[in-house]
């Protein structure tokens, strides 16, 4: 199976993964334009969280009359 390349981000890295957010993102942006946002959440590091931001291409939206 392929998968869409994503950033992945766990804070911090030794601490088990005990839930993970997957990021979706809109129209116009990808998910490199939201993982900037982790630390602002200021989150406890003992929660374990992952976070995932796929990275879907770019394709014509027929809303968007065809523009990508």
């Amino acid at each position: 199976m392929d998968y869409l390349p994503a950033i992945e981000i766990e804070k911090p890295r030794y601490t088990p993964v005990t839930a993970s957010v997957i990021w979706l993102h809109g129209l116009g942006a990808d998910g490199s334009d939201f993982a900037s946002l982790v630390p602002q959440l200021d989150l406890a590091e003992s929660y374990g969280i992952r976070f995932v931001f796929p990275l879907a291409s770019s394709i014509p939206v027929s809303i968007n009359n065809g523009y990508v």
